[in-house]
């Protein structure tokens, strides 16, 4: 049976959505500007954006190896890296870049159950394998993601699944695990993200170059007006450390 549930470098996804700033406390600052902050924004929590970001990531019907970027909603892209580990993105300064690593599990997989429960259990012990998740933006300070602010876990979310395929079913559900930030106040030029995972299976290393052009300003909100700086999300109510 085809196993959805991926802890790999493909199942990386990354976004640029406005967002409003993080608190003081949870920013990470590098010497070019760039902040590393709790994952929020364009009017959506962390965890609502691990959802989007699962809902096309399986069954993407672009090449998931060739180092472009996708729309994943408005404001927001994700990159399919290339066999070198490089995606490369346009963004403007009001945009900002959304990394995340983890799992997610769907109920048409072998034991995987139906409930929210029992998917996030599935993906919980999938990602007791991996250690550190380390993000570094233009060569500045390094953050380390593998920690409970950062802590992501999506709603159980249905997805439709392609005409004929393998399950013979019309639509899935999963929930998903992982941890995420949102990189913002890129300045315009060109940046490079430097990603980092260290798990069980391995070592692994991929690179976002983002070409950042002049447009709009860092501290817009979206264009909806939704502040959702100061929602709890659902990942922040779990109380699973793996520190």
């Amino acid at each position: 049976m085809r196993h959805l549930r991926r802890t790999v470098l493909a199942t990386f996804a990354v976004a640029l959505c406005a967002a409003p700033a993080a608190s003081a406390h949870d920013r990470h600052q590098d010497g070019g500007g760039a902040v590393v902050a709790p994952a929020r924004g364009g009017g959506l929590t962390g965890g609502e954006l691990l959802a989007k970001g699962w809902s096309v990531a399986p069954f993407a019907p672009e090449d998931p190896f060739s180092g472009s970027c996708a729309s994943l909603a408005r404001n927001v892209i994700a990159p399919h890296f290339d066999d070198n580990g490089t995606a490369t993105c346009a963004a403007t300064q009001r945009t900002r870049l959304f990394v995340y690593f983890g799992s997610a599990c769907f109920n048409v997989e072998e034991g995987v159950g139906e409930t929210e429960e029992e998917q996030l259990a599935c993906a919980l012990a999938a990602d007791q394998a991996v250690h550190e998740f380390n993000v570094t933006v233009d060569g500045g300070e390094t953050v380390r993601l593998v920690r409970r602010r950062f802590e992501l876990i999506s709603p159980q979310t249905t997805v439709p699944l392609p005409p004929g395929n393998e399950f013979g079913v019309d639509t899935a559900t999963f929930t998903a695990h992982a941890w995420g930030a949102v990189i913002h106040r890129l300045r315009p030029g060109r940046h490079t993200v430097a990603i980092e995972v260290v798990a069980d299976f391995g070592t692994f290393h991929v690179t976002v170059v983002l070409n950042v052009v002049r447009g709009g300003h860092p501290d817009d909100e979206d264009a909806d007006g939704h502040d959702h700086d100061h929602d709890h999300d659902h990942d922040h109510d779990h109380d699973h450390d793996h520190n």
